[in-house]
């Protein structure tokens, strides 16, 4: 059964038509900020390990605990001892008191979560939906109708991918549907889930958002900035059953649309249709313009 998913995009993004390259976007770069934020925290045991780098790490806190506990071990096995012992850990870090520790610690428990934030960023995001007659996402990412909507295959291979395990986390070998919740999914720093990526605020639910992943390392093409990359894979033509033209789309942009149809047989199958204004009701109605 062939799965059709809806990519919504403004006008000059007739280059992925005649790149045939598309734009896998990372999460830094989405336009909503709680992308790949969850609400982190320890679990006793994920403490403890943080607690114990953190000892391994800061002389400052290092001394404090040999102070406090008048221990004869050496730092190491001492740090060992506080990992191994999460309700010990748990015991001295309350004991210490002074502010300097527990600002040492503080800092290692945010620092996790801003490193485990910088490697989601090595994953770019395809961001498809389920509908091509939203209004909405026909304004927002269509470039107020004057774009189109890209009509691909996810049955085809281009959407069987890798799992990203170890790169990143587990799964995402195939598109994925978007949850959409009104809290912020907790989870623990030490053991993060491959769902991070695919749950968003409810106020995004008209989107019917279906997520592809893949890693930037991958991408047939990096440009701009090495840090944060415009990551583009190739799309196969083959993948693209069709393009939904917005109803204030230009001239020009039909054009080109239909000469890539007549011109390049990679597209000879393309089908071509046409957004329009219902005259009745508040909604996108589409017509066919070519099989």
């Amino acid at each position: 059964m062939i799965v059709i998913l809806y990519k919504y995009v403004s006008a000059e993004r007739i280059n992925i038509l005649q790149n045939r390259l598309i734009r896998f976007t990372q999460p830094k770069v989405l336009n909503d900020p709680f992308e790949g934020r969850p609400n982190f925290h320890a679990t006793p045991q994920g403490f403890a390990s943080v607690f114990a780098d953190t000892i391994r790490q800061k002389s400052r806190m290092w001394e404090d605990c040999r102070r406090k506990t008048q221990t004869d071990l050496d730092r190491h096995t001492f740090a060992d001892t506080v990992e191994e012992n999460p309700d010990y850990a748990a015991q001295l870090y309350r004991s210490l008191g002074s502010q300097r520790p527990l600002l040492d610690l503080q800092e290692s428990l945010y620092d996790l979560p801003e490193r485990l934030y910088e490697l989601y960023n090595r994953v770019g995001i395809l961001s498809l939906s389920e509908t091509p007659d939203n209004r909405l996402m026909w304004a927002h990412y269509a470039g107020n109708h004057t774009g189109f909507v890209l009509m691909l295959d996810g049955s085809h291979d281009f959407f069987k991918g890798d799992d990203l395990s170890p790169k990143i986390a587990k799964g995402f070998a195939k598109p994925e549907r978007v949850e959409y919740r009104l809290e912020r999914p907790r989870t623990s720093i030490e053991d993060p889930p491959r769902e991070i990526l695919l749950i968003k605020d409810s106020d995004w639910k008209y989107e019917k958002e279906w997520r592809y992943l893949k890693h930037i390392d991958d991408a047939a093409k990096l440009c701009g900035d090495l840090t944060l990359p415009v990551a583009l894979f190739r799309l196969p033509p083959k993948c693209i059953m069709g393009v939904i033209l917005g109803y204030n789309s230009s001239e020009d942009l039909q054009n080109k649309v239909v000469a890539l149809r007549g011109d390049d047989p990679d597209f000879g199958h393309l089908r071509i249709q046409q957004a329009f204004m219902s005259k009745m009701h508040y909604q996108v109605e589409i017509v066919e313009i070519t099989p």
